[in-house]
């Protein structure tokens, strides 16, 4: 608190501006000082709060449970948070602290600053750093008896994922436990990071020491290809990185002086910054194949100059989620977004959640293990998660997906491993996330019909494609639509006038009704044919009178190969081509004049 040295100070009375600025963050909260009732969750949102931080409790535990142990003899507890400071796990001898104070750090209680005022946990959380808190620096009167020392946790993404913290009794001294949850963090993070490599992307490990590399205490940064993905907390920390770089920064940009080789004996390395470290490289244990090359759709038409941008929020492994009117070519562009993708070498995985009966939709996403309910195949599945595994995978109405089954796919989602039904034992994925809907998805949140944290883990980053009648360009879109179905290599041709009259169409089912007719055209073609407006379904004709396309506007080639399929027929030809036999002539007269 500004002006009050007495309560802004560590137990030595130091001053301490860390603690001046959270009590002033107090005040500004507005909270009351004397308040003794907790913040808290209900019991049932424990539970999916639990399971959407599995990952987090998983790589945490094996050092938190030796550290409760290690703090025993203080009558002090171990708590562990997720990012919001809302308590996960408590571990430790709850029984030997004050009544009050077991109820306030039991699973469910809110520790935010926001919520608690000055705290170890929120206040962690605050300045994104290490920190303990004495029990007259606590600001609501009501935890001043505790002491508590508490660090963030960082997930290999570079985000916070919770924190570590020891609470216990003022009246004890604590000499090294700020020292201990440092220790304990630094371990769990570097766990955390190493059991997340996927066997696809390259693990680097540096230390300024040599004998520091293939330590708990080095640097570790994960590549997929050269593009870096994943650090620890030292790393992000001493080569001053942060997570909006990870899926942009390169290899070779962090070392402009160094090949990305592997090698198994630690070698000396300088940074872009003439940082001089030691570095050890691990390459990937597999590796794609090449994949054919394959053609590109221009994506101009239906993403309006921004196709550039989403595929480097792709390549990010940013989720998109692609909103638009039914049939307006969501999964057309997601499959091209995938092509141009450093994921194409993967498959591009689509699964339509609003087409698969409720009871099938958990074994085609999880797949399933031989004998895992009544009708599944002896052999078993993978599921469609792992078969996207290097890939995209792409949920379609994701609107429709069962409420049950949202916690399962956010925890796939956030611990990038899965395990099918029917089986203890999980594979690890890493995979692309595109997710289309015609629904308003904010408003099936606050109906409870669709999970909040799953809506921001999906929609990272969302876009809107126009209908297909608002498409600029739309005849050159009909042409490479034309191209992807083949009628190209048949030798099948549109003529302009076709091609004009199909752009004027209003195309109420966009993008599916479109492909759609082009299909039943090519159907009905023969091969080499030129098809003109007469060979359109009825209701796709002009009317009556409609202005059709001058000449000028056909190809010179066009119009020769036409006559030549006519056999020089003038009025079949100009049938063909939507104009009328006196202006073949007249542009004859003026060829012979030439």
């Amino acid at each position: 608190m500004r002006g009050n040295s007495s309560v802004a100070s560590t137990s030595s009375n130091a001053p301490n501006p860390l603690l001046n600025d959270s009590w002033f963050r107090s005040q500004l909260y507005g909270l009351d000082r004397m308040a003794d009732d907790f913040p808290r969750i209900r019991q049932g949102e424990l539970a999916d709060l639990l399971a959407s931080n599995a990952a987090l409790q998983q790589f945490a535990q094996p050092t938190v449970k030796a550290l409760a142990e290690k703090i025993a003899d203080k009558q002090s507890v171990v708590i562990l948070s997720d990012a919001s400071g809302l308590v996960l796990n408590t571990f430790g001898d709850m029984h030997a602290m004050q009544k009050a104070q077991r109820f306030a750090l039991a699973p469910g209680n809110l520790w935010s600053e926001c919520g608690r005022g000055t705290n170890a946990i929120g206040t962690a959380l605050a300045i994104d750093d290490s920190c303990e808190i004495f029990g007259h620096q606590h600001y609501l009167t009501s935890n001043q008896g505790l002491y508590c020392a508490a660090i963030p946790l960082q997930a290999p993404n570079g985000q916070i994922a919770g924190v570590l913290d020891i609470s216990g009794p003022a009246h004890y001294s604590h000499p090294h436990t700020l020292a201990w949850i440092k220790d304990a963090a630094k371990q769990i993070e570097y766990l955390w990071v190493k059991q997340s490599l996927h066997p696809e992307q390259w693990l680097m490990s540096l230390h300024p020491q040599l004998q520091g590399v293939d330590k708990v205490g080095e640097l570790l940064l994960i590549f997929s290809d050269n593009v870096l993905m994943a650090a620890n907390r030292l790393a992000m920390r001493e080569l001053a990185l942060n997570a909006g770089q990870f899926g942009s920064l390169t290899f070779q940009q962090l070392f402009p002086q160094s090949e990305q080789l592997a090698n198994s004996v630690p070698q000396p390395l300088l940074t872009g910054s003439q940082q001089h470290y030691f570095s050890r490289l691990r390459a990937p244990t597999r590796t794609h194949f090449p994949a054919a090359p394959v053609h590109s759709p221009d994506l101009s038409c239906a993403l309006r100059g921004d196709s550039e941008k989403m595929v480097r929020l792709l390549n990010a492994g940013v989720s998109l989620c692609i909103h638009g009117e039914t049939g307006s070519g969501k999964e057309y562009v997601s499959r091209a977004l995938h092509q141009q993708s450093r994921w194409r070498q993967g498959k591009f995985v689509a699964i339509n959640c609003a087409a698969i009966p409720e009871s099938l939709i958990e074994s085609e996403l999880f797949g399933y293990q031989p004998g895992a309910f009544t009708g599944a195949s002896k052999n078993g599945y993978i599921g469609k998660i792992r078969e996207a595994d290097g890939g995209v995978l792409f949920l379609d109405e994701i609107g429709d997906m069962p409420l049950s089954l949202q916690t399962r796919l956010l925890r796939v989602l956030q611990e990038k491993e899965v395990a099918p039904l029917g089986s203890s034992r999980s594979w690890p994925v890493n995979f692309a996330v595109v997710c289309a809907t015609h629904r308003n998805l904010p408003q099936l949140v606050a109906a409870g019909e669709f999970r909040e944290d799953l809506l921001y883990r999906l929609q990272e980053f969302s876009l809107t494609i126009p209908p297909l009648r608002e498409w600029p360009a739309l005849s050159g879109f009909i042409l490479r639509l034309w191209q992807e179905l083949g009628g190209e290599q048949r030798g099948i041709r549109l003529t302009p006038a076709l091609l004009a009259t199909l752009e004027k169409h209003p195309w109420p089912g966009n993008v599916r009704q479109l492909r759609s007719l082009l299909k039943v055209l090519l159907a009905l073609a023969d091969d080499g044919e030129l098809l003109d407006c007469d060979t359109l379904p009825e209701k796709y004709r002009p009317e009556a009178g409609e202005t059709l396309p001058a000449l000028q506007q056909h190809d010179e080639r066009l119009i020769t190969q036409t006559l030549q399929r006519f056999n020089g027929n003038i009025s079949k030809a100009a049938q063909a081509l939507g104009v009328a036999r006196s202006t073949l002539y007249r542009r004859a007269a003026r060829e012979k004049q030439a």
